[in-house]
């Protein structure tokens, strides 16, 4: 209890909640996603509204449009976000001109986005031209190769559907920003709720990780998840914050109910 009330924050609060997938888009239909639904997200912000109604000010809640929704509340502003690069704009708007008391990052953000598409073809005949030269050297005709592969001269026009007929479409992805790294740095004093899972690994592992991606960007917590023990109504979580593991949840109604035990101190 005494953590709680350490961490606690004054009132009324704004309080930012990130949920669901990110979209990255390919061409003018096609778009690169994850199997996020926003559930958790929903979760933690209906348990808010409907236990901490009165304490609430504003509660954003960003995310895409087929993301998982919270119950209406006039407390809420749901702000539509369809890429990476969206979810970082609304951010940093609502970090520098609001005064935010937490950001609960727990929107599933995609590690890459398409930067062109290709064909096979296309690709083969830029890379031949890198033999064309003699006494080149491995070392420099793979430095070429790879350049050529990061920056063709000649792309597929994605402003546009590509053709659904051609058989050696290729993509090639960049990496996407990372959102959690940025939140610390705009609104320092605000508290921030991280999530990190991964798949199949030890609990120290886990824990390890997720403590490090807590330092890393100046989090309060990271709550730690493994992929592989989700399922079945059961989303077992830790909390892990500067001593080590604070709470241990069991489902994702859980998770929201310990969220909103720190936050609202209650």
């Amino acid at each position: 209890m005494d953590k709680i009330k350490i961490i606690g924050l004054k009132y009324p609060k704004k309080i930012i909640i990130t949920s669901g997938p990110t979209n990255e888009r390919l061409d003018a239909v096609m778009k690169i996603t994850n199997m996020s639904t926003g559930a958790l997200g929903a979760t933690i912000a209906n348990e808010f509204l409907e236990n901490n109604n009165q304490d609430i000010d504003k509660l954003y809640y960003l995310s895409t449009k087929l993301s998982r929704q919270p119950i209406y509340s006039p407390k809420l502003d749901h702000i539509v976000v369809e890429s990476t690069a969206d979810l970082l704009r609304e951010l940093k708007r609502l970090l520098t001109t609001e005064k935010i008391d937490a950001v609960i990052h727990s929107a599933a953000v995609g590690d890459y986005k398409g930067k062109y598409a290709i064909t096979a073809t296309m690709l083969a005949k830029e890379i031949a031209t890198t033999f064309k030269e003699k006494n080149i050297s491995q070392a420099e005709l793979e430095t070429r190769i790879a350049e050529t592969i990061r920056n063709p001269q000649n792309i597929v026009d994605d402003d546009h559907k590509i053709s659904s007929y051609e058989p050696d479409l290729m993509f090639k992805l960049d990496l996407t920003p990372k959102v959690i790294g940025e939140i610390k740095k705009l609104s320092p004093e605000t508290k921030l709720f991280g999530f990190k899972l991964l798949d199949g690994v030890s609990h120290e592992e886990l824990i390890a990780v997720a403590n490090k991606l807590r330092i890393k960007n100046s989090a309060d917590y990271i709550i730690a998840n493994d992929l592989s023990q989700i399922g079945n109504g059961k989303h077992p979580a830790y909390f892990v914050g500067e001593n080590g593991v604070d709470y241990t949840c069991e489902d994702k109604k859980d998770i929201a109910h310990t969220l909103r035990k720190i936050i609202f101190k209650n």
